[in-house]
């Protein structure tokens, strides 16, 4: 609790982030008008962009807008910019702005529907090699007219999602605890616990793979996709097209990486689903499309038609 104002304007600041990184920031903006009158302003803009890249790797600690926004303001109020020029180029990106917000609720909208999609493969493909690909190519092919971030946070969702389930069955608890917690299971079920987690680790690393491989194919792929073929003149197609030389064969590459480190156990890759795993996964499965009933179906068939219109809409330019 605050005893005075000083400790509560401390503990407002930026939120919840750790002292340290306020005090970072803190020190930022202490600096950047030193280095403006000391190096000129040539310099302090690359450390500017610098301290910018800093907020957004340290995004866990604090969501970058707040510290961000305030290297912005202090840029402005130093001169470095304008608020026209700050204007111009909000207009300027005012497209991938549109896009993302299109992007990112057409695939809010879409969730159940991924998260059924992938829970289908993962309970159904017993090989791992295929599953892999699988996995590989989905995030690869929803990541080139979808947000690739969205994309990865559902795989990791039903991943997480299963092993929920099975992690409760065999420690027999209930409720909400530390699933790293293995204690509570016999030594052949934390066995199977451990290859497990690998199991969906592997899974999930390839198809953050695919997004990264599907997102630089097309037009929409990516919000700098977006900005380069506005500034080239490329219609959808067209990008699709130049970049193939490029794109298709590290996409290739990608899919047979994706088999070799399987095939070959490199890396920590190969881990297989224990069957006793997979009989209770599929059980739970089953349950979900039961209580899903017909009106969860119907939800599915129109999050399908919305998915397919989003598609087209991207890819043509109407959205």
């Amino acid at each position: 609790m605050a005893r005075t104002i000083a400790q509560a304007l401390n503990k407002n600041l930026l939120g919840n982030a750790p002292d340290w990184y306020k005090l970072t920031i803190l020190g930022f903006l202490v600096l950047n008008p030193v280095l403006l009158n000391t190096v000129g302003p040539f310099i302090t803009g690359w450390v500017l962009i610098g301290e910018f890249i800093f907020t957004l790797a340290m995004a866990l600690k604090c969501y970058p807008l707040p510290a961000g926004g305030l290297l912005a303001m202090e840029a402005v109020f130093l001169g470095m910019t304008s608020p026209q020029t700050v204007y111009n180029e909000t207009l300027h990106n005012f497209p991938v702005i549109l896009l993302l917000m299109f992007m990112v609720a057409g695939i809010y909208f879409m969730k159940d529907l991924l998260q059924y999609t992938f829970t289908k493969i993962l309970v159904r493909v017993r090989s791992k090699i295929l599953i892999s690909l699988l996995f590989c190519f989905a995030g690869a092919f929803l990541s080139a007219f979808l947000d690739a971030l969205t994309v990865t946070a559902v795989i990791m969702a039903v991943a997480y999602g299963f092993y929920n389930v099975y992690h409760h069955y065999v420690s027999g608890r209930s409720g909400t605890y530390d699933l790293c917690d293995d204690t509570m299971c016999k030594a052949m079920d934390q066995a199977d616990l451990k290859e497990f987690r690998g199991y969906l680790r592997n899974l999930m690393m390839h198809g953050a793979v695919g997004t990264a491989l599907g997102g630089v194919c097309t037009l929409v792929g990516e919000p700098q996709n977006l900005l380069i073929g506005h500034e080239m003149g490329w219609s959808f197609a067209d990008f699709f097209i130049k970049v193939a030389p490029i794109s298709m064969p590290v996409l290739f590459m990608g899919l047979l990486t994706c088999v070799l480190v399987e095939r070959f156990k490199i890396s920590g890759y190969g881990h297989g689903m224990p069957g006793n795993v997979r009989s209770i996964l599929m059980e739970e499965s089953a349950r979900r499309d039961e209580a899903r009933g017909k009106q969860g179906q119907a939800q599915l068939l129109i999050q399908a038609c919305a998915g397919v219109w989003l598609i087209i809409a991207l890819a043509f330019h109407l959205a």
